[in-house]
């Protein structure tokens, strides 16, 4: 199971007020024992081992899907939504990084208009709805300031306790508003991430952490609607678009260690349309002893709500042979082939020497 970023499904829930203003308060600290980096040598892709390949590409789709929206949903950062994670517990694993990004980026969005215009500190803590703490510290970030999240043991009841650290620094914030009902609106916030975040699991038992660092630009489209008292207002985003880039993040369940390298990686999510996900990098994995390379040729494609992709091709390559190819064919969790995985000798290669048709209950299996 991978596990970067796996730990933002409702992870800004903590909302409403707390100790406010003018550097005060004091700023708590919360981190996590470093990750001992998997093994980054390339792995040998080699025709004729099913069990291998299959693996291989299970994991790689694995982590294109969760660094996505995938089994989060459309909350936005402040709103209660507790630790909700769908569709299950076990399915927490998934490297969710674009989430991750995505609702701290709506959370600083929340937070824009009352950001101090003088540069002070603001220090606003709350308390999470069973235990522990959520601290928001920020400056002045329309002069490219800082903003970070720090979680102290915060339990929300929903089964999982989060603890650690996000911040953002050189943010920057825009948006092109409508002016009247009905109008669209886009807001943008743009920043580097510095993420050290672990997530304590109920059931199933286990912690997951992540750790590691990004650059990152993040919009939010609606449509205007009336404010109350004459005017407008930004309406709930319907539309989102999040790109992230970077060197390196890193993430262990405390059985397999990974790591996201060289990435580049955007995901597009639209309540109607569903979402989209297109982009490329390294993935190292315990699991599979070393790293290879991927690139999604064709996006890959969810419907709104759904748990697996419609649609899409991943590529996926090593310096040292051979490739793979692996197409969704459908959705469908049944006895039918969702998956196909294909296995050339080179990745020059346009026939496969083998292929494999996987369900998607056997495809989940493997990683």
């Amino acid at each position: 199971m991978t596990a970067i970023a796996a730990l933002a499904g409702g992870l800004f829930g903590c909302g409403g007020g707390g100790s406010g203003g003018g550097g005060g308060p004091a700023v708590p600290a919360a981190g996590n024992a470093a990750i001992s980096p998997p093994p980054t040598t390339a792995v040998a892709i080699t025709t004729g081992a099913q069990t291998t390949n299959t693996t291989i590409a299970a994991v790689a789709l694995q982590a294109v899907n969760g660094a996505g929206v995938v089994g989060i949903g459309n909350g936005n950062s402040i709103t209660p939504l507790g630790v909700e994670v769908q569709p299950a517990a076990t399915k927490t694993m998934r490297l969710t990084a674009v989430e991750l990004v995505r609702r701290h980026a709506g959370t600083i969005r929340d937070r824009k208009p009352s950001a101090s215009v003088t540069g002070a500190l603001v220090v606003d803590t709350t308390p999470c709805f069973v235990s522990g703490t959520q601290t928001l510290v920020f400056d002045n970030m329309n002069m490219s300031g800082n903003f970070s999240q720090i979680f102290v043991h915060c339990d929300e009841g929903g089964g999982a306790v989060f603890h650690g650290t996000i911040s953002s620094t050189g943010v920057s914030f825009s948006s092109t508003l409508g002016n009247n009902a009905g109008d669209p609106y886009t807001e943008s916030v743009a920043a580097t991430m510095a993420i050290d975040l672990s997530v304590t699991i109920a059931s199933p038992p286990g912690v997951l952490v992540s750790q590691g660092s990004l650059s990152f630009s993040s919009s939010f489209s609606g449509m205007m609607e009336p404010d109350g008292v004459g005017g407008v207002t930004p309406g709930f985003p319907t539309h989102f678009e999040t790109r992230i880039f970077g060197t390196s993040l890193l993430g262990s369940d405390g059985v397999n260690s990974e790591q996201l390298s060289n990435f580049d990686l955007t995901a597009v999510d639209d309540d109607a349309a569903g979402t989209t996900f297109n982009g490329h990098f390294t993935y190292a994995n315990s699991a599979i002893n070393g790293a290879v390379t991927v690139n999604i040729t064709t996006e890959i494609q969810f419907a709104s709500g759904a748990v697996h992709p419609h649609a899409g091709v991943i590529e996926i390559t090593s310096s040292v042979s051979g490739k793979i190819k692996v197409t969704i064919l459908n959705d469908v969790s049944s006895s039918s082939p969702s998956v196909q995985v294909d296995v050339f000798a080179n990745a020059t290669d346009t026939i496969p020497v083998n292929t494999y048709q996987l369900t998607w209950a056997d495809f989940d299996a493997l990683a």
